[in-house]
């Protein structure tokens, strides 16, 4: 299992395009939300940061959530029909 920092999402009327990924010491790439779904499935940690360096702020990691049949990308663990990504706050 992989921990991933998610560096940058493209969110589109409640649903994820891409998301920016980047594992430890490598360049960010990015991914589409399908990859995201299936990386998630497989037990990988996207965890969405802010920042750099030693000032990199962690915050809630995405999860997979059903609402209604319908699987979602959200890091706050509401149910509701619709991706979430959340970033901390970098100071």
């Amino acid at each position: 299992m992989a921990d991933i920092d998610v560096v940058g999402a493209e969110v589109k009327q409640g649903r994820v395009n891409s998301l920016s990924v980047r594992f430890k010491g490598n360049l960010t790439r990015t991914i589409d939300r399908d990859t995201a779904l299936h990386w998630l499935a497989e037990g990988h940690s996207l965890v969405p940061v802010a920042g750099h360096g030693h000032h990199l702020h962690r915050g809630q990691a995405l999860e997979r959530v059903e609402v209604e049949g319908e699987v979602y990308i959200r890091g706050d663990f509401s149910l509701e029909a619709a991706d979430f990504v959340g970033f901390p706050k970098a100071h």
